[in-house]
């Protein structure tokens, strides 16, 4: 006779189980849910974070310039996987004959969204106001014709403002009006800063029609322009807004963000994405 699994011997006593339907379903979920998936973390199917990992490094290595190239960027720039579509569809909106679609990454850092964006096909408006990294950038995109590079920090207004540090190339430097918390930093140097929302108007829409994808990782800056995108429905002229939003860099952030979906969901906006990260 064969050998009984564990498994198996669980379901055959579940079926002699006595009591009501509802009972024998909740001790199958109790004792059977933990048993399948530790049988599936030891299964032929499952992949740790590691093998996943080393899988799109592989198909990025023999794949540079397509599918395997996109998906290992996607995966190095936190990409939120129900988002890969955005970029995916860049190659079928360009196929279709529109030309390369216009995208705003502001908060660059590295270039790791600039670097997806353009390999997809779009035209990029790049945002950087840290005096190491937007000449690395410079260097690094000084022969592609398809990116403007701005070394700006971007709010409501235009001027000159304090850019307050953690660190030389912290991704958590920020212009002193983005929080609450300024004396966290060490130091600060002045940068140049400009009003996004005019800049789109008199800049980028008196050469595009539309922007399709806008990018907004600004250190705590996202709330005050998020409001006047939505004052002045500018966002009816973007397909996507990804905002990061940094409410812990204020005392009331909670309110603050809970008052922006607030305002997002009165006005039935579908286009502003607050859980971009």
């Amino acid at each position: 006779m064969q050998k009984e699994t564990l498994f198996e011997y669980i379901q055959r006593k579940i079926k002699k189980q006595k009591g009501d339907y509802k009972n024998k379903i909740l001790f199958s979920q109790r004792i059977l849910s933990p048993y399948q998936k530790l049988s599936y973390r030891f299964s032929k199917d499952y992949k740790s974070p590691y093998q996943k990992q080393l899988d799109l490094i592989q198909n990025a290595i023999v794949d540079p310039n397509g599918f395997g190239g996109i998906n290992l960027k996607l995966y190095n720039a936190h990409i939120p996987k129900q988002y890969y579509d955005i970029f995916y569809n860049l190659f079928r909106e360009k196929k279709r004959g529109g030309g390369s679609r216009v995208c705003i990454d502001c908060g660059a850092h590295a270039g790791l969204v600039s670097d997806l964006l353009l390999d997809c096909g779009a035209f990029v408006y790049l945002f950087e106001p840290n005096d190491i990294l937007f000449p690395i950038l410079q260097n690094k995109y000084k022969n592609n014709k398809n990116i403007i590079l701005n070394q700006a920090a971007l709010s409501i207004s235009d001027g000159r403002t304090k850019f307050l540090l953690n660190d030389s190339v912290s991704q958590g430097n920020r212009i002193d009006s983005g929080g609450d918390y300024n004396d966290c930093y060490n130091e600060f140097y002045e940068v140049e800063m400009v009003d996004l929302v005019r800049y789109i108007n008199d800049v980028i829409l008196k050469s595009h029609p539309r922007i399709y994808f806008l990018k907004l990782d600004i250190e705590g800056v996202e709330f005050d322009i998020i409001d006047k995108i939505i004052e002045t429905k500018l966002y009816t002229k973007i397909d996507y807004i990804a905002c990061e939003t940094h409410e812990r860099y204020f005392i009331d952030g909670a309110a603050k963000i809970k008052n922006l979906k607030k305002i997002i969901n009165d006005n039935g906006i579908k286009n502003i994405l607050l859980d971009w990260i």
